[in-house]
């Protein structure tokens, strides 16, 4: 190849360069500072790494050159960080900026900052901050959100990057924003819908079902995955929600096995998936209540247009499911005969009502087959943790009957 080709062929891609815009930033993520373990050190490091990969306009630079300048210039963190040396060899690394946290203990709890620094000023070009609510339980999650959210606060660096449908919206950690949570009528249920995704980037369903059962957001809890039908309505609704990716989300409703219900927002397709596959998350709370409405103690509540009673107390023992169905059909509690056992969708409203409605088994029988027709597997509700699972209709479980308000 002779030099003219050569030179055409570079200007080329120069030219290419220039119209897919700015080159990604660099970014040194350092160690973190901090009264915590190294062996803690390194995941929460590898979180805040994890959340600028995962941020549109920037890179990271591989691990060996960082530890290599670091061990070069005998640099340590230590408590008292200089941002002027962070900032020096943040240059010598080719970096445009260097990112670390800081965690310090308060009460149990521990405080986290995550900053940013522009290796040319020396100046901290972003900083986020947050305190966990568990100690070390929620450690990582609190540094995960606050890291993201420092990611996406728009920087003197980097104002004039182009915009992008793809771009990550701000992610907040406290109840100040409240005001941004978007509410849709679900046929009669006031639901709550965060204006976020739960995570910056797709997951498998049990990371996205964790990412919302572990979630305080908006001074929130009890966020959860939407159920099926309530997913299926966000699409219809999703003019009225922000930030939605065209791509899959997750739903909380099991199809059979390891699959799981999940809604296309790019065409109408709502189709099972192996709980291993990739979407995104978009974590939803009920706003429906709960309301005790006469003096035998009966709770009612109002869903999706209809309004139930469920009795106040489990029937006391465990049961085979058709004896939990038996049970309820033939009990003539608090003056009524027509209870029942709750359809799974149901008894996915009164899980996140559990505490209104005293609900303390572990167990709960739905009246919801795993296949249509059939009777040998039925799905059930854990009341620790969220999950609905099926299983042989010879199993034990805790019963609660409800019925349908006709009067």
């Amino acid at each position: 190849m002779n030099k003219i080709n050569l030179l055409i062929i570079v200007l080329i891609f120069a030219l290419i360069g220039t119209v897919n815009g700015q080159e990604d930033k660099k970014v040194a993520v350092f160690d973190p500072v901090g009264d915590v373990s190294q062996n803690l050190k390194i995941i929460i490091r590898e979180e805040l790494s994890n959340a600028v990969v995962n941020t549109l306009g920037f890179t990271v630079l591989e691990r060996e050159l960082i530890n290599k300048v670091i061990a070069e210039n005998k640099f340590q963190m230590t408590g008292h960080v200089d941002d002027g040396q962070i900032g020096e060899l943040g240059k010598k690394m080719g970096a445009n900026y260097v990112c670390y946290a800081s965690i310090s203990s308060v009460g149990g709890n521990y405080y986290i900052s995550c900053k940013m620094v522009d290796v040319m000023t020396a100046k901290i070009e972003r900083q986020n901050t947050g305190i966990t609510q568990y100690g070390l339980d929620d450690l990582f999650t609190v540094v995960s959100t606050v890291s993201r959210a420092m990611l996406q606060q728009q920087g003197a660096s980097v104002r004039n990057r182009s915009s992008s449908s793809l771009s990550q919206p701000k992610y907040v950690i406290d109840d100040s924003d409240s005001k941004d949570l978007i509410e849709l009528n679900m046929m009669g249920l006031s639901l709550l819908v965060m204006p976020i995704d739960g995570t910056p980037t797709k997951t498998t369903w049990t990371e996205a079902n964790q990412a919302c059962l572990e979630s305080n957001a908006y001074g929130l809890t009890e966020w959860r995955l939407p159920t099926k039908l309530e997913i299926s309505r966000m699409y219809v609704q999703k003019s009225a929600l922000r930030n939605m990716q065209t791509y899959w989300y997750w739903s909380a409703t099991p199809y059979k096995g390891d699959e799981y219900f999940r809604q296309a927002f790019d065409a109408e397709k709502l189709v099972p998936a192996a709980a291993r596959a990739k979407s995104f998350v978009r974590c939803v709370h009920s706003n429906g209540v709960v309301n005790l409405v006469d003096a035998d103690g009966v709770w009612e509540f109002s869903l999706y247009g209809t309004d139930y009673q469920v009795m106040p107390e489990d029937i006391a023992g465990e049961y085979k499911w058709e004896e939990a169905r038996n049970a309820c059909e033939s009990s003539s509690a608090y003056g009524y005969n027509d209870w029942e056992l709750a359809t799974i969708d149901i008894l996915d409203f009164m899980y996140n009502n559990r505490i209104a409605l005293n609900m303390i088994g572990t167990w709960y029988w739905s009246s919801t087959p795993k296949r249509q027709g059939s009777t040998n597997a039925m799905f059930e509700k854990n009341f620790e943790d969220g999950k609905t699972y099926d299983t042989g209709a010879n199993a034990r479980r805790t019963v609660r009957c409800i019925r349908k308000v006709t009067d």
